[in-house]
């Protein structure tokens, strides 16, 4: 068989071009493409989006704005940063620079009032407003608030930068004033923040005075003079409690000697009770400041009729305490701090004889820190 030598010349040298194109790579070109794998986590509250290279690779999704899944992102072109920025707008918040000898990029994102941070702290806040309602803010944005005037347990997680202070304060919801203020950084990490509100005072301590008798039992107490379920109105004035002992089987009411009659004040006050004999309890009136009038009238549901309420002199009524899912009438040796409420209770053939006896005790050792 005869080779044409025409054509095997021509093959050849289609050969020898074929071989030169491929040393000088111009059939594949190695360094066109340099993929990376990018994921994104953690939390913000406005939609944000991630770019690279002037291109919008992906954003946050839903009301949620949840992070989207790994990105791949080729690199080989463009300054190796990907910028995040608030979804539609051109202002960059934040870039990261992407290593091209990693190909596994994992980035936290804690945004937080139009920034960025390196990461969070947690912060507890452990509060009882005694029935006022507070709001929490970290640098002027609100974070947490009391409701109904109830206490508050809660975890902040507040973004930081290293070395960063941020400023948490309160107010008293519907006021201006900051009544508290508290510089917060990375050493607070899991500190817990707890206080009492006393007026328009923040109380992180209290001193209390030591026991007389070891087996006795001290008050220290903000009294709600107000009724909360009945018709009983309170014609308001300074008054007193006035504390009596019940027998709890014959009902036999003692009038303590000497009288343990303590002033009520708009701030907490203490009152110290001798220990309790067997089978009797502690019960209290609230009366007229250096009386034994009752400073409350009654008003019928039905009819415009209204009643004097009566001098209790301890005949209903008991001071307890619930305290470690049982309920106490008395715990000696201990100092408890605590808000009284009040109760009526209606007597006599036609329930017209009305009476203010002790409520609910709330207590609320936990939120601050006793002192001598």
């Amino acid at each position: 068989m005869k080779i044409n030598h025409k054509v095997f010349i021509s093959l050849l040298g289609f050969f020898f071009i074929f071989l030169q194109a491929c040393q000088k790579g111009e059939l594949y070109d190695k360094v066109s493409t340099k993929i990376v794998e990018v994921t994104f986590s953690g939390s913000t509250s406005v939609a944000l989006e991630f770019v690279y290279n002037n291109v919008v690779l992906d954003s946050t999704k839903g009301a949620s704005h949840s992070f989207p899944k790994s990105m791949k992102v080729n690199i080989a072109q463009g300054n190796q940063k990907i910028q995040v920025r608030e979804k539609g707008k051109t202002t960059v918040l934040r870039s990261y620079q992407i290593d091209p000898a990693i190909f596994n990029h994992q980035i936290g994102i804690l945004y937080d009032n139009g920034k960025i941070y390196d990461k969070s702290i947690f912060y507890n806040l452990y509060v009882n407003p005694i029935g006022r309602d507070i709001e929490f803010f970290i640098d002027g944005k609100i974070v947490a608030q009391t409701l109904a005037g109830g206490q508050l347990t809660r975890k902040l997680e507040i973004p930081l930068d290293k070395d960063q202070k941020r400023e948490l304060s309160v107010k008293i919801k519907g006021k201006k004033e900051v009544i508290f203020t508290k510089t917060l950084m990375d050493a607070d990490s899991n500190k817990t923040l707890k206080f009492l509100l006393d007026g328009e005072k923040v109380l992180e301590n209290l001193t209390l005075p030591a026991l007389k008798n070891s087996k006795g039992m001290s008050l220290t107490f903000k009294l709600n003079t107000v009724v909360e379920f009945g018709q009983s109105t309170f014609l308001g004035g300074d008054v007193d409690l006035l504390f009596y002992m019940r027998d709890q089987i014959t009902e036999e009411v003692t009038s303590l000697k000497p009288e343990i009659r303590v002033p009520v004040l708009t701030s907490f006050v203490s009152v110290e009770l001798p220990p309790l004999p067997e089978g009797k309890i502690y019960t209290y009136d609230v009366v007229r400041r250096g009386t034994t009038l009752v400073p409350y009238t009654y008003k019928k549901f039905v009819s415009d009729e209204i009643f004097p309420v009566l001098p209790n002199k301890g005949r209903y009524g008991r001071l307890g305490f619930f305290k470690d899912l049982t309920d106490h009438i008395f715990l000696p040796g201990e100092r408890i701090i605590c808000r009284l409420s009040v109760a009526e209770e209606q007597w006599g053939d036609n329930y017209d004889e009305i009476f203010i006896v002790p409520g609910s005790v709330a207590l609320l050792n936990d939120f601050v820190t006793i002192s001598n």
